[in-house]
């Protein structure tokens, strides 16, 4: 398996693994979210229409951890044992391989797979989400899927339990000195990164060093990425770091489009860390100094 196939799955593929059924053991998952939607959307928009079979799970339940703590950012990563009960209540089984997808805009999928592959579950995103599949010719089912009970025997393992440290991440004193071992890539829109405007977070800028290569212009609009030629020109200066044996880390406004800046980059074979908190953790502490312009 490439590393582009590790990392992605499409539409045809996915389609002949859901047609082997029991031969394939697979659990499919939508995780359409989208930044300031009103809670419970996502759910709306999985009851509207979703791939045959998948079970919804939640960005703000099940991959993030809600800590009141401003400095640790929007989207703390979740306690492990909480996302393994959300997994079982999707219907998650050990072993199986996993699925996710959203939408084109949503970063979801890379954020799921990121934390899936964090706490070392095999997943992978279906290139171009639940468009790719539709524009296909293929059905989507609506209500909630009859999801059934996962046996004991089945269960996500307990023993060991699911643990987090499998893909590496930084804390805020690990990104400050990241430029300084490498090439700290801040995803966010060069507007936001050039501290003009910050709709969100509580001061506008940048993490002194940090470059910006916005995840936006990664992907195509259709949500599908692109191909290695054109990837690897748009991830020019991250590569040439990786190529010199240095550090690649990303970061975001809160983790969640940045993992989607690393899911591109493995798909061509580079590890790179992430910084959760990200802009939104940085923002929030009066310490952390703050760097405007390009």
């Amino acid at each position: 398996m490439s590393t582009r196939t590790n990392v992605l799955v499409t539409v045809p593929e996915l389609a002949d693994l859901l047609l082997a059924g029991s031969a394939a053991p697979l659990a499919l998952l939508d995780v359409r979210w989208t930044l300031g939607e009103v809670p419970g959307s996502g759910r709306q928009r999985y009851a509207a229409g979703h791939l045959p079979g998948a079970a919804f799970l939640d960005l703000e339940s099940a991959l993030t951890r809600h800590t009141g703590d401003r400095r640790d950012g929007r989207h703390p990563l979740p306690v492990p044992a909480v996302l393994r009960d959300a997994l079982a209540e999707a219907g998650v089984r050990a072993g199986q391989q996993i699925v996710v997808y959203d939408e084109p805009g949503s970063f979801a999928a890379g954020r799921a797979w990121w934390v899936l592959r964090w706490v070392g579950l095999p997943v992978r995103v279906l290139d171009g989400g639940l468009t790719a599949w539709t524009a296909a010719g293929h059905p989507l089912e609506s209500g909630d899927a009859e999801i059934p009970a996962v046996p004991a025997s089945d269960s996500l393992p307990l023993s060991p339990p699911l643990t987090g440290g499998h893909l590496p991440t930084l804390s805020a004193d690990d990104a400050a000195t990241a430029p300084d071992r490498g090439v700290l890539v801040d995803v966010r829109a060069p507007e936001r990164f050039r501290g003009e405007v910050e709709p969100i977070d509580p001061i506008a800028g940048h993490i002194p060093g940090a470059i910006n290569l916005p995840v936006a212009g990664l992907f195509a609009a259709d949500g599908h990425l692109p191909d290695e030629v054109t990837l690897r020109e748009r991830l020019a200066p991250a590569l040439a770091a990786a190529d010199a044996g240095e550090e690649v880390a990303a970061y975001c406004g809160s983790g969640v489009s940045a993992a989607q800046a690393v899911l591109a980059l493995a798909s061509l074979g580079v590890p790179a860390g992430l910084f959760p908190g990200s802009w939104s953790a940085w923002s929030n502490d009066p310490t952390r100094p703050v760097a405007t312009g390009s």
